[in-house]
Parts: C-alpha cells; structure tokens; sequence
C-alpha cells in the first residue's frame, strides 16, 4: 500500500526534524511531516466515524484535478487548526503520531468502501479517494521537505 511507504519515509526523515530552509518554507521539516501524520490520522479516524449510506459524492473540478493530477499550490491553502502542529515537532511527538497512523491504517482495511470523509474544499471521500487524497497530500509535503533539504 502506498501509505505504508510514505510511513517509512517519514520515519527515515525522523534525523532531519530540525532542518529549515527560509527560501523554500517558513515551516521545518518536521514541522511538515507532523502536519501530514496529523491529517493522516484525522482523516483515517474520520472514516470510522461517518455513516457509509449518508456518503454523497458530488462532481467538482478542484476535486477532479486534484485526485487526478495530484496539484497542490504552494503556500495557498491554510490548514485547518487541528492539523496545525502546536508546538515544535519532536522526534518523540511525531514517532507517537506515526505509530498511530499505522494502528489506523491497519484498521481501515475492514471498513466499507463507502466509509467517507468530508474534505473541508473538496467535499466527500469515500475510503478509496481518502487513501488517495492522503498520499497525494502527503507526497506534496514531502516534495517540500526535498527541497528544504537540498540546500
């Protein structure tokens, strides 16, 4: 599975937490890899919350281009508070959040397909489109950190 990968590289960044670059983001890195494990995990509990028969997917374009071309502007969309980090990330904060991230994907694997989020811009993802949309989202964040790190 693709999140699982994205897990481990994560997990292997874990050393650089503390690298910055101002050109390229005000955030450090691991202020964006505890960013994505906070979405990962909010999304991923969001699926076992929701009631598959109100799922209501509706067409838009945003939606369209984003699942499809994975395109993520830089610097334009604000995160919603809860996905924030609080405070500077820690080796220890983001190993927490990472092993829950596992612990929830396992845990989404029996979940109906019909199991849904609702994206605050884009509107409803089913279990499928929530997998994707997170390792889209996850896949911006660590082109960011790629090019933090190539100082």
């Amino acid at each position: 599975m693709e999140l699982e990968k994205l897990l481990q590289t994560i997990k292997s960044l874990l050393p650089k937490i503390n690298v910055t670059n101002e050109n390229i983001s005000k955030a450090s890195v691991g202020w964006h890899l505890e960013h994505s494990l906070l979405i990962i995990n909010g999304s991923l509990k969001g699926l076992t919350m929701t009631n598959p028969q109100d799922y209501k997917p509706k067409f838009s374009i945003k939606k369209f281009v984003f699942l499809n071309f994975g395109m993520i502007p830089r610097g334009k969309i604000r995160a919603p508070k809860q996905f924030i980090p609080q405070e500077a990330p820690t080796k220890e904060s983001i190993e927490k959040l990472l092993k829950l991230a596992k612990e929830r994907l396992v845990n989404t694997q029996n979940l109906p397909a019909k199991s849904f989020i609702t994206h605050p811009f884009l509107g409803d993802f089913d279990k499928k489109t929530t997998l994707r949309f997170l390792g889209l989202h996850t896949n911006h964040h660590l082109k960011i950190i790629d090019d933090i790190l190539k100082k």
